[in-house]
């Protein structure tokens, strides 16, 4: 048995020889050949099984076995328990006791590496540091050394030198040391030998630069087929190039419910909080926000102590990070490469985390070019990440409070202050700024800090008058005899303009609902970013000098006029007035020819746009969202040749206006012939358009218009009174959305630009018919919508797929209608029905006697594959793909997944896309698609498989199912000629 074990699985047999010589073994002599005798005796109809013995005995004697020979029993024993040990070479890793919430992406990378035929031989696992790469890197490498023939784990490797490393790779490798290794360069020689005929696991940890990988590595094609490579780095943007292949894995934080369970294990010895802790437990979960080596090391130091401590400690956690997780953080800042990196990590942990990406490079710009690639390279350092719905920089809690740490601790040399206390005394004039470069506060937040409870509303602040005389006491003491307003509608202290002396060279400056008194012919001449919400003069001062300015923010401002005559801010490229409610005009903009974004959005008052604004030739975007009062936009605004993005969103005043494209000299076509948009559809379709009896129809609104210039790539007018648009919009040839939401008396839209990306028409209850389409449109409430796509009535429609009708007449008696999703693809309706209750099911999708025409698998991991046994005597013309979802809190809700269904017998796949909406934890779909002409098809017999890409352990599909539809007889319009691919 254990040598045919060994035939057949190549296994490891090691032979003990005790008080045996190995040649009677191997030519059944002496004793063993008496006993042969009596098997052959014994077993006379047998022989073929004695004879197996006996090749067995010989094989076995053939081995490099262990013999004790004239030796001591334990020295043998010993000898045995070294070899067994070395041949077996567990280099096994200790794991955490409760290894919590990593599964998913363990089961994935155990997936990947006995997938002997991925093309990809190198997986990354990518995160910021005490995410737990490498536990999860461990864990992999404990669950699969069994598997390769060769195997090494390298932990450390950016802190190790390369020789040392190649050393100890071959070592693991060739299962003997290795010492005869003089340089890097015969190092890799020596290791392309020992990788190109071994089936390798290899684990780096930790690497940082693609140079040391390459030393270890080289390249991929030394590897011999089926090794496998797991690289941890927090380093992306090593592998960024197409010269390898490979899988990146994504570490994330983990979600609140497993950070709590990992805490209390570490806390309390138990899944969960113990009473009276709970609360704590919680803030310090949300403090760690899923870094699980901070949940550990926090949670490891409280283990055991009393509420003093639990409490001292949560206060210290507020104001000094914990050194030991600080210290694990800080290796991804120490390694940055010069000071300019790390001056521009510093500035977004201070200043910049949450802004606009594109509005942070411009003030970052303004001290030094090139913010954005190095913004790029913070990313890839998993630093720093933009939030894919908004654009928005983020880092993680934990490496923002690093950042600031590093900051507070090389203050002396470059000051920069966030913390609105500091600030407060800084300003409050009694601390040296000369080294200041950046100051932020915010005295809401300072309120709020000292155990004010504060509602804020445009022109006041109030709080409970229980706390009042404490903290007028407060800020009394700490301003020290400066000016106190404590009247019904402020509670904040003036501070003097003195305090601006002091600080001749700050950069950044933000100074949230903050009031001076005194002259401001001091105030910093060398700002780059200036900041005020709540600015509670009436107007800018004269003698401000801002020639360096490139971003001003006065939201919610006092402001009547921005300021009296004609300043020159020859850098502003920012100019936010948003919430300024006294906002009577806009200032002459004759002095702001750089400015890229003007946001007047909510200026309620706001009732005259100065005609300069047509001087704004790099002018991108203008935002007037909600100015209530304005009535006319002044026709100069045509020439702004470089606008791309005009929201008008909720001017219900605007009336009146001239509504034509301007035609500029050497401008009359604007068509772009380098994009073609390769589908064009409609999501959101009424359901009056399928059911006209279940709806009635609405009152008819009349209109107004307004000018457009002639270079936007985004316009919003959804809230307007618009009746039309002109039939000119079709030259708009680099418009690419379309926002008309909320227009009542909106009608019918005219032929659109070719190249429109996203048309919105919901709730405009008046548009009967939309034409010409050749992009996305959503049209959730349009409830008049009789026609659409060049005259194609709600009659052909309703004829047009008899399978989807059946689908939505069975369902929508029991679904609600916001939850069917109805697209129109290419001449080819599809409809998806969502259920975000698991209580509730999706009736009617699987009738009883349709229920064996279901292909369902329940317990959905990774693959699912079957083999078409349809009986319909008709072609397959489409499917309805049901599944059953659940996204954890890692997922990005505006990121696509795709279902790919592959038909393995012609080798051609069809991807549905999906995206997940920020309230989908846990839901059911169904879709409903028709094949199309010139994409993937599938017949009787044909293998298929069904699978969720890209490999995400975020994204779990518990059950799918797919049913087949067949043509109807005497029906061949159900397969459309069509040559795109399929996407929903």
């Amino acid at each position: 048995m254990i040598m045919e074990r060994k035939r057949n699985d190549d296994c490891i047999v090691l032979p003990v020889f005790y008080d045996v010589d190995p040649s009677q073994v191997g030519r059944q002599t002496g004793s063993f050949a008496a006993a042969f005798v009596e098997h052959e005796k014994s077993f006379n109809e047998e022989k073929e099984r004695v004879s197996g013995w006996r090749i067995a005995l010989k094989e076995v004697a053939d081995l490099a076995g262990m013999v004790l020979g004239d030796g001591y029993e334990a020295q043998f024993v010993q000898s045995i328990v070294e070899k067994v040990s070395k041949k077996l070479d567990q280099k096994m890793f200790h794991l955490p006791l409760h290894f919590i919430g990593r599964d998913p992406l363990v089961n994935y990378i155990n997936s990947w590496l006995e997938d002997g035929s991925h093309d990809a031989a190198i997986t990354i696992l990518y995160g910021i540091g005490g995410v737990g790469k490498t536990t999860i890197a461990k864990s992999v490498f404990n669950q699969n050394i069994h598997k390769f023939e060769g195997k090494s784990f390298l932990s450390n490797f950016r802190s190790k030198d390369i020789v040392c490393l190649q050393r100890q790779l071959l070592s693991d490798i060739l299962k003997k040391t290795v010492d005869e290794i003089n340089d890097e360069d015969e190092g890799i020689l020596k290791i392309k030998d020992a990788l190109c005929c071994r089936r390798t696991l290899i684990v780096l940890d930790d690497v940082d630069k693609r140079d040391q990988f390459n030393k270890i590595i080289g390249m991929q094609n030394w590897l011999c087929k089926g090794s496998k490579i797991i690289v941890t780095t927090r380093n992306k943007g090593m592998f960024s190039g197409n010269d390898i292949q490979w899988v990146r894995c994504k570490v994330e934080p983990l979600d609140d419910e497993k950070s709590l369970e990992i805490f209390s294990w570490n806390a309390f010895r138990q899944a969960n909080p113990v009473d009276g802790f709970v609360e704590d437990s919680w803030r310090i979960v949300h403090h760690c926000n899923g870094l699980p080596l901070a949940l550990g090391v926090i949670g490891s130091s409280l283990s055991g102590k009393g509420r003093e401590i639990w409490e001292s400690a949560l206060q210290q956690m507020e104001v000094f990070p914990n050194f030991e997780v600080q210290k694990v953080l800080r290796i991804s800042y120490d390694f940055l490469d010069g000071d300019y990196p790390k001056n521009l990590f510093l500035d977004i942990a201070c200043f910049f985390n949450g802004m606009n990406v594109d509005d942070a490079v411009r003030i970052l710009d303004g001290l030094d070019k090139g913010a954005r690639f190095g913004i790029d390279n913070l990313i890839d350092r998993c630093l720093v990440e933009i939030n894919t719905s908004d654009q928005r920089l983020w880092m993680h809690q934990l490496v923002r409070d690093m950042g600031r740490e590093i900051a507070r601790q090389e203050s002396p040399k470059c000051q920069r202050i966030w913390r609105h206390k500091d600030a407060f005394t800084v300003l409050k004039g009694t601390t040296d700024a000369e080294k200041l470069r950046g100051l932020t506060i915010d005295m809401h937040a300072l309120m709020e800090d000292n155990f004010a409870e504060v509602v804020c509303t445009d022109s006041m602040v109030r709080r409970k008058r229980r706390r009042l005389n404490f903290f007028q006491q407060w800020l009394s003491d700490f301003f020290d005899g400066g000016k106190l307003q404590t009247g019904e509608t402020s509670l904040f202290p003036i501070l003097s303009t003195d305090a601006f002396r002091k600080m001749p060279d700050v950069k950044f400056l933000q100074l949230n609902y903050t009031k001076f008194y005194g002259s401001f012919e001091h105030f910093p001449k060398n700002l780059i970013w200036l900041c005020w919400h709540g600015f509670s003069l009436r107007s800018i001062p004269n003698h401000v000098c801002l020639g360096k300015l490139v971003v001003l923010d006065l939201s919610r401002s006092c402001l009547v006029d921005v300021w009296k005559g004609k300043p020159f801010l020859p850098k502003l490229k920012i100019l936010d007035l948003r919430h300024s409610h006294n906002l009577i005009r806009t200032p002459d903009f004759w002095g702001l020819p750089a400015l890229e974004k003007l946001i007047l959005e909510d200026c309620i008052r706001l009732v005259q746009i100065h005609e300069s604004i047509g001087d704004l030739q790099r002018l991108l975007f203008l935002n007037l969202r909600n100015c209530t009062s304005l009535v006319e936009l002044p026709e100069e605004m045509s020439r702004l040749n470089s606008l791309q993005e005009l929201v008008l969103d909720g001017c219900s005043n605007l009336d009146g206006l001239n509504m034509e494209l301007e035609h500029h000299q050497g401008r009359s076509s604007l068509q772009s012939d380098g994009i073609v948009a390769s589908t064009s559809y409609f999501t959101s379709l009424p359901l009056k358009l399928f059911f006209p009896s279940r709806f009635s129809a609405r009152k008819m609104f009349r209109f107004t218009s307004f000018s457009l210039p002639r270079s936007l790539r985004r316009l919003d007018l959804s809230g307007t009174p618009i009746r039309f648009l002109p039939k000119s919009i079709k030259d708009l040839g680099l418009l690419r959305g379309l926002y008309l939401r909320n227009c009542k008396m909106l009608e019918a839209l005219p032929e659109l630009p070719s190249h429109l990306i996203l048309l919105d028409v919901s709730f405009c209850y008046s548009v009967q018919r939309v034409s010409n389409l050749t992009g996305g449109t959503v049209a959730d409430g349009c409830d008049q919508l009789v026609e659409f796509q060049d005259g194609m009535k709600q009659e052909s429609i309703q004829k047009f797929d008899s399978h989807m009708f059946r689908i939505m007449e069975t369902v929508s008696a029991q679904i609600q209608p916001s939850r069917f999703q109805i697209t129109f693809i290419d001449g080819i309706f599809n409809v998806a029905v969502f259920v975000f209750d698991e209580d509730e099911m999706l009736r009617g999708f699987y009738e009883e006697e349709e229920e064996d025409k279901w292909v369902i698998q329940n317990e959905f991991v990774d693959n699912f594959s079957f083999k078409i046994s349809s009986p319909g005597t008709h072609r397959i013309c489409g499917f309805n793909l049901f599944t059953r979802s659940c996204m954890t809190s890692g997922y990005s809700h505006n990121d696509p997944f795709y279902i790919e269904i592959r038909n393995n017998t012609s080798g051609r796949s069809l991807l549905c896309t999906r995206y997940k909406r920020e309230y989908d934890v846990k839901f059911q779909s169904l879709l409903h698609m028709k094949l199309r002409f010139g994409g993937p098809t599938f017949d009787n017999g044909d293998d298929v498989s069904i699978s969720v890409l890209p490999h995400d352990p975020t994204i779990q599909i518990r059950t799918i199912g797919v049913q087949w539809l067949h043509e109807e007889e005497g029906k061949d319009d159900d397969f459309i000629q069509s040559k795109d691919e399929v996407n929903y």
